[in-house]
């Protein structure tokens, strides 16, 4: 497997307060990787440093096989990159606007109807974008990070602020991108959904570690779907349910919890356990779920039991 970015080792401290503890992170060919962690996790410290704009403590970054330093600019024609909302001259076309980018970074201007043609804005190249929604915007960022095709392309939260519409254009765009162009994307976020739904890949980062890497797929077939009783006597039907031979938990909550159950199973187990004389008084079904694995991970899943 070849990998585009590789983290090894890293650490970085503030004011003798460490953000990242020895962070290894190994991000494979034309991957959508996402990036997860909670607001304060360090995921944007990360993306200053693969950008060069800070110094580690310790480690070391590779992108596309060049070791990543500041002061030094080589690997960075290898970086396409959009942090947040990209800043663009309003009283300018996005064909002005890239144009100018272009001659930044040496590129011919035939580039420009490319990146455009990638993000479906090509009928908009010559108007202003000052009557541009935000999620038109955004458009022409990730145009402008495009240039030059990178092999990584470098997000960070690319859909805050946008509507359900415009989430939704960003997250097909991103998810195609692979195939048509052979660039790698590195997502940071904390939207689990949109993770979920853009993501091949995940890290998930918390206290500045990662606790979990994988494809998402082989994530999600290890995670089980549940089924969370309310009863007034919980211990009882925990040891009713352990007699039958049912993987089954009692929660913090005083939930019992059944695993390994499919949605279309529920009734017969609700009608099982009024028939067994236990009042039911609440039974919810529990979809695996990227969201379930990070909070049960970061320790959060008792704050949403």
């Amino acid at each position: 497997m070849s990998l585009v970015l590789k983290v090894s080792n890293l650490s970085k401290s503030f004011n003798h307060h460490r953000v990242l503890k020895g962070l290894c992170i190994n991000v494979p060919e034309q991957a959508v990787y996402g990036f997860l962690g909670n607001n304060g996790a360090g995921k944007s410290t990360l993306v200053r440093l693969l950008l060069g704009l800070l110094k580690a403590d310790s480690g070391q970054i590779e992108i596309n096989g060049k070791a990543v330093k500041p002061n030094q600019i080589a690997y960075k024609k290898d970086i396409g990159a959009l942090i947040d909302s990209p800043c663009l001259y309003l009283h300018l076309t996005p064909f002005e606007y890239l144009s100018i980018s272009c001659e930044l970074k040496s590129l011919d201007k035939n580039n420009i109807d490319k990146v455009l043609d990638l993000v479906d804005m090509q009928s908009h190249a010559r108007v202003k974008m000052a009557n541009f929604s935000l999620g038109m915007k955004q458009r022409i960022g990730l145009a402008n990070a495009l240039l030059g095709n990178p092999p990584l392309l470098i997000l960070d939260e690319p859909t805050n602020g946008l509507d359900p519409i415009g989430m939704q254009e960003i997250r097909q765009l991103l998810k195609h991108l692979p195939e048509n162009t052979g660039t790698t994307v590195f997502l940071s976020s904390h939207l689990l959904d949109e993770i979920q739904k853009t993501a091949t890949h995940v890290g998930i980062l918390h206290d500045g570690k990662m606790q979990i890497e994988s494809p998402l797929d082989k994530l999600l077939q290890k995670q089980s779907n549940s089924l969370d009783i309310v009863t007034d006597k919980p211990q009882e039907l925990l040891n009713y349910f352990n007699k039958h031979n049912r993987t089954v938990e009692l929660t913090p909550s005083n939930r019992v919890r059944l695993f390994n159950i499919e949605r279309h199973e529920c009734s017969q187990i609700n009608q099982q356990i009024i028939k067994a004389d236990f009042n039911l008084i609440e039974s919810r079904f529990n979809q695996a779920s990227l969201e379930k694995l990070f909070l049960d991970l970061v320790g959060e899943s008792k704050n949403v039991d």
